[in-house]
């Protein structure tokens, strides 16, 4: 579809843009992940032990809506297997989310941020970073799911050195570039947040259009993005 190159770049700035989101989300959204998931799992079982400040409702409405979104794409999918070079399906899931995120950001810019608001942001939101996970997951960035980074973390480390079989130097620097990525989208996403929630929600709405965008440049000529349709009628 595009340059290996260029594929990898836009996952990072995916993985930047979604560093951003958890940030917003956790110190804006009654203290839940966004995207990271294994951060939800941990505060529903902080929440059943009875654990003071952590509510349950939020981490699982964010686990619910994910589970959601990423049952359904890898349903849509499964109808539109990869075709090397010419896999377009992630074109329009990436447009998909982006209009979601856009729309999310742009309604919590303009209405009161009240609990009912929050929890249906908390839905949506996870819906569209299930579609992420699995569309990143089609695109095939090794090291870079834009959702998680400890299985790239600790082969970033246990695999360092190109001494007794380590990693060549570009899965290293790869690895390194998809946890800072992460890493400087919280902090642009923790000190946006501390002027409005909905400015550092609008850094991962920025982005995906921008990808999308890209992505939907960049495809080879005369190739269609066959799942759209699928996308609508879903």
């Amino acid at each position: 579809m595009v340059s290996q190159r260029i594929t990898f770049w836009l996952m990072i700035a995916v993985s930047f843009g979604t560093g951003a989101l958890d940030a917003a989300t956790y110190l804006g959204m009654e203290h839940i992940f966004g995207a990271n998931m294994t951060g939800n799992v941990i505060l529903v079982g902080l929440a059943l032990a009875g654990s003071e400040h952590i509510t349950l409702w939020g981490p699982l409405t964010a686990l619910g809506g994910f589970a959601f979104g990423s049952w359904i794409l890898g349903l849509i999918l499964r109808r539109f297997p990869p075709k090397n070079a010419k896999d377009t399906a992630v074109i329009p899931v990436f447009w998909f989310i982006a209009a979601g995120m856009v729309a999310v950001t742009v309604l919590m810019a303009m209405l009161p941020l009240t609990e009912p608001l929050m929890h249906a942001a908390t839905v949506a939101i996870g819906i569209f970073m299930g579609f992420q996970a699995i569309a990143a997951r089609r695109v095939g960035v090794p090291d870079v799911s834009t959702v998680v980074i400890t299985s790239t973390l600790s082969l970033l480390f246990s695999e360092a050195g190109r001494f007794w079989g380590g990693a060549k130097t570009v899965a290293t620097l790869r690895r390194l570039a998809a946890v800072l990525s992460m890493f400087l989208g919280a902090i642009a996403g923790a000190l946006l947040e501390h002027h409005a929630l909905w400015w550092a929600m609008a850094v991962p709405a920025i982005i995906l259009t921008g990808v999308a965008l890209t992505l939907t440049l960049l495809r080879p000529v005369g190739v269609k993005d066959s799942p759209a349709k699928a996308l609508v009628s879903a």
